[in-house]
Parts: C-alpha cells; structure tokens; sequence
C-alpha cells in the first residue's frame, strides 16, 4: 500500500438519505462532523484533521490530513448510518481507472452529472467497466452495501480533481442515479454554475431511458 492515501472502506447495509448539498468539502469550521455527528480518523483518531465529500450511493468520503507515523495522509470511506463495517483495499485499486475517466469529460463542454461520466466510460471502455461491477455491484443491478460507482468510479473520478485535471460541483441526481445529491463534473477552471447537463436531459438528447434497462443489465 501507498504512503500518499491508504484507503480503509467503511461500509453499511443501511443507509438514510442526507439533505441535499450538505456533502461538499468543508472547511476547517466543519470538519469532522457529518449531520451533528463527529468522525475521528480511525488512525489517529482526531477529528481536528477530517474533511469529507459526498459520493454517489449513499457514500461518503473521508479524509485526514495528518502524517500519521510518516505515512501521510489516511482516507476511508463510510456508508451513512453505519462507520463501524471496516474493509481496507489498495490505494492503488482505481489506477486503471484514472486515464479512462478522465477522458470521458471534455474540454469546453457544460457540468455533466455524473451518470453521463460513467455511462461514457461504460461505452469506451466495457470490460473494465464491467470488471469492476462484478467485483463491487451497481444500483441497476439492485440494492448494494457498496457499488463500484461510489468506491471505485467516483474516487477515481476524486483522484482527478485532487490532480487538477477536473473539477466538480453538488446538484441533484436526475433519473435512476435519483434521489440523491451527486457531483457534475467540467474541466478547470469550469464553466459557470448554471451551465449543467443532467443525466435525464442527456438522455433524452441521445434517445435512450433515464431509467435503468434491461439492456444496461445484459451481461451481469
């Protein structure tokens, strides 16, 4: 495992919707509170050092950014209503991921919500795409304590923004990725803010359901 992020996934079964808007990277005055409630870093446990963001599928990412022991930085993931389901992964289990999704926002275009950015990947690139649901489950495919979408696409997806090669945004999911809060995502220094494709109205521009299908389901 990498010193720069050792990811420990925190997962749930269960998990209740947060108010919309609330999941964006705080600053210093909110960190380590999620709805009222503190999060230490199972590391160090502090709270001081903790921000988070949201992800799709009732997800949330943490990080905190101390040294811990000269290992650096330490991030984690964990489903809402539930922080004591531990699984650790490699930090470097989205690498693949990274040059493919990147390449699925383009320059000059509006905020595009997520399920563009992950249906585009699905096109370009199915059996890496499809590696990855086998492994961690999707919601099209019915209820998941995880799915790759959150641990897998949208961390890639965060990795990126981390790098400086995209950037994001909060607005509400639209079709089958609702009802949720989910991040839209540009190129620096992005568009303005009203500037937004959703996942719905994608859809209807390309002749396709905003729902999932039995063909989005074909082969899992």
């Amino acid at each position: 495992m990498t010193a720069s992020f050792r990811r420990v996934y925190l997962l749930s079964c269960q998990a209740s919707a947060p108010p919309r808007g609330h999941f964006a990277r705080h600053g210093p005055a909110d960190r380590g509170s999620v709805e009222g409630v503190i999060t230490t870093c199972p590391r160090c446990f502090s709270a001081d050092d903790v921000t988070y963001e949201r992800l799709p599928d009732q997800l949330v990412d943490f990080a905190c950014s101390r040294n811990h022991d000269e290992d650096g930085p330490f991030r984690w993931i964990a489903a809402l209503g539930d922080l004591d389901h531990h699984e650790q992964a490699d930090a470097g289990i989205t690498d693949e991921l990274l040059d493919p999704l990147s390449d699925c926002v383009a320059a000059g275009e509006p905020w595009v919500e997520y399920g563009i950015v992950e249906y585009r990947f699905r096109l370009r690139h199915p059996d890496l795409f499809a590696a990855h649901v086998r492994e961690r489950g999707h919601r099209m495919l019915g209820p998941h304590k995880v799915t790759a979408s959150g641990v897998r696409f949208a961390m890639a997806l965060g990795r990126l923004s981390e790098r400086g090669e995209l950037v994001r945004i909060y607005g509400p999911a639209t079709g089958a990725w609702a009802p949720q809060d989910i991040t839209y995502w540009a190129r620096p220094p992005g568009p303005p803010t009203t500037s937004r494709v959703t996942w719905a109205t994608w859809c209807a521009d390309h002749g396709r359901s905003p729902d999932w299908t039995d063909a989005d389901r074909a082969g899992f």
